[in-house]
């Protein structure tokens, strides 16, 4: 028996941008969402949840996108949600680890104590015909997400049609789970003794704070700091 689904107001994400159109001509949100939500993984994997008392428990876990949650197999077969998600240090699930700091984030990459994560943040806008076979935001529902479960169907109006979008949110942090938006006021902080070394080198490679390609960069040049 599965826990019940409320309604959803942020998603989270898959490694790759979504965009999903509804074909049918009365699409349903679950023939595009399924009733359990997006989870990271095709399968329920062996893993660990480290809480911050010490304590390890080892369980089939999987990431639950659409709820932020972090969804495992109990002893009875169901499938429960996490309770107290902040008493969690990390979840090692799938070869991937997870820390949570208001919202479960995955981590990419580690250097001198500092972690790259991101959170992927999926919205579901509504769309309504348009003049020469196009579709237009539907006034009034411009960038809202959704979902609902509870064994309701939720059905959007004749013809109309739904977009998913996604789009990465990236992190810095350590390893007691201390997170902020990447920037470069964190490493700054954690580096101040090359204060000007990481600033030359920001300034030189033009480093984008929110684009995974400049953070690998940022992190590989961390990397080889003292």
């Amino acid at each position: 028996m599965y826990a019940r689904l409320s309604l959803v107001f942020l998603f989270v994400a898959l490694f790759t941008n979504i965009d999903i159109r509804a074909q049918a001509a009365h699409p349903e949100i679950r023939q595009v969402l399924p009733e359990k939500g997006i989870y990271r993984f095709p399968l329920f994997n062996d893993g660990t949840i480290v809480f911050r008392n010490g304590n390890i428990s080892a369980v089939k876990l999987n990431y639950n996108i659409t709820l932020d949650e972090m969804h495992f197999i109990s002893d009875t077969g169901d499938t429960l949600s996490i309770a107290e998600p902040a008493l969690v240090n990390f979840i090692s699930s799938n070869g991937s680890r997870f820390y949570y700091n208001k919202g479960y984030l995955q981590a990419i990459d580690s250097a001198n104590d500092i972690i790259l994560a991101f959170k992927q943040v999926l919205s579901i806008q509504q769309l309504r015909p348009a003049a020469y076979g196009t579709t237009e935001p539907h006034e009034g529902l411009r960038n809202y997400s959704f979902y609902t479960g509870n064994g309701q169907t939720v059905r959007l109006g004749e013809e109309e049609k739904i977009k998913v979008t996604s789009h990465d949110i990236y992190y810095f942090g350590d390893a007691y789970g201390h997170f902020s938006k990447a920037g470069k006021e964190f490493i700054f902080g954690h580096f101040e003794k090359q204060h000007e070394a990481v600033s030359e080198f920001i300034k030189t490679n033009h480093i984008n704070f929110n684009v995974l390609k400049d953070l690998s960069k940022m992190m590989a040049f961390c990397r080889g700091l003292k």
